[in-house]
């Protein structure tokens, strides 16, 4: 670990042994010193690195852990107050077992375990695995996570291998985000073909005979396992139903101040995950139930998009330009009324498909921005601003149309 008087790069301008293998260091230092190799060395069972880290301590340490602890243990289905107060808890308790850790204390006062820690051959996540996740709540869940983590450059080579692959012939000018998406695909591709592979092969001798399943009550195919399998499933599917928060205002990483430059593709799969499968109820006519089904980005030059939603009738076959599914899809823009038609739905269907509404009155904020793109958008705030000047044209609609009826009859 460096202290922070050395972390300067002016400092190291002379053409010294020292100082150019300190500037070549801290070029690359924050692709190499992240949460996870931080937390990872906080949490290392080896006498040795825990002497260290007692030795060269410093608040990054802990603001590592905390980040890291929101990132994998927090529940991402709590939002508002009830996030803040859970968080709080489970960095309080991770304290408090961190304190037990490194001064061999409290479930950590056993010699077996601290002999077995220096051993050389020890494994990190395996030691947490068999001496801190059954004795604590928060700690040894993080180190197991963190310490699991492959951290060579097998991977690395591997993917430069694929890479390789789709860059070649006529496929050479390849541009750098169109290659990243077919090398994902290939890697998908290879994966299933290895495990069909090996599945083949696993198969090619027969390692028993039918009679030997005579004594266990199962056919040939195992039947009885495969019918208990299945309902397994079934019972895990229907009682784990994820939880998909939706925040009813345009947040402000949806409003980019660029819609052509860095991040479209990112922003475009960020906005298709919060909005894709939603509901809602024209909220006029025969009060139709319409799906969102994709999005329009055509119109972002003028900060101005819509999603496409269809009723159950449409025919997904023939698109939205044929003659029979005229009347089954609509084009809602991202305003007050549409949420309001979303939220009306979801009040009368609630926790349908894992969805929870949170409109701007309800404690809860709004989900991060990311460093994709640059955004502009005025975020709750303006959402509250945008929803009472929709409220207010709303009633001005019901009473003129109400006056209109009055004067019909």
């Amino acid at each position: 670990m460096l202290r922070k008087s050395y972390l300067n790069k002016e400092g190291y301008k002379t053409q010294s042994l020292t100082d150019r293998v300190m500037r070549i260091w801290l070029h690359r230092r924050e692709k190499v010193v992240h949460d996870y190799s931080l937390v990872g060395y906080m949490l290392s069972p080896i006498p040795a690195i825990m002497e260290h880290c007692a030795a060269n301590w410093t608040a990054s340490l802990s603001d590592a852990s905390e980040r890291l602890l929101e990132k994998l243990i927090l529940d991402p289905a709590l939002v508002g107050s009830e996030c803040s107060v859970k968080l709080a808890l489970l960095i309080d308790k991770f304290k408090d077992e961190y304190g037990d850790f490194t001064n061999k204390r409290g479930k950590f006062n056993k010699s077996n375990i601290w002999i077995m820690a220096g051993i050389g051959n020890v494994q990190g996540f395996q030691w947490h695995k068999k001496y801190s996740l059954d004795c604590t709540d928060v700690l040894g869940k993080l180190a197991c996570l963190v310490l699991s983590k492959i951290l060579g450059i097998g991977s690395a080579e591997r993917n430069w291998k694929q890479v390789k692959q789709i860059k070649r012939g006529d496929c050479a000018q390849t541009g750098i985000d169109k290659t990243a998406k077919q090398v994902l695909i290939y890697a998908q591709f290879q994966m299933l073909h290895a495990k069909l592979r090996k599945t083949s092969l696993s198969c090619a001798g027969k390692l028993w005979e039918d009679s030997d399943f005579d004594c266990m009550k199962m056919d040939e195919y195992c039947k009885d396992l495969k019918e208990d399998a299945a309902a397994a499933l079934l019972n895990d599917a229907a009682e784990c139903v994820r939880i998909r928060n939706v925040r009813l205002w345009q947040e402000r990483w949806e409003v980019p101040k660029r819609y052509q430059g860095k991040g479209r593709t990112q922003l475009e799969a960020r906005l298709e995950k919060k909005y894709i499968g939603l509901k809602l109820n024209e909220m006029e006519g025969d009060w139709r139930v319409f799906t969102i089904d994709w999005i329009d980005l055509n119109g972002c030059r003028n900060k101005v998009y819509r999603v496409h939603a269809v009723t159950k009738s449409y025919n997904e076959d023939l698109g939205h330009r044929d003659k029979e599914n005229d009347g089954k899809y609509e084009f809602y823009a991202f305003s007050a009324e549409t949420y309001l038609c979303i939220a009306e739905y979801y009040k009368d269907h609630p926790n349908e498909d894992g969805v929870r509404i949170f409109t701007t009155d309800d404690d809860c904020d709004s989900d991060e921005g990311g460093d994709q793109w640059e955004y502009v958008g005025k975020g709750k705030e303006g959402a509250k601003v945008a929803a009472a000047e929709a409220a207010r044209a709303k009633a001005a609609a019901d009473k003129e149309a109400a006056a209109r009826a009055a004067r019909r009859y």
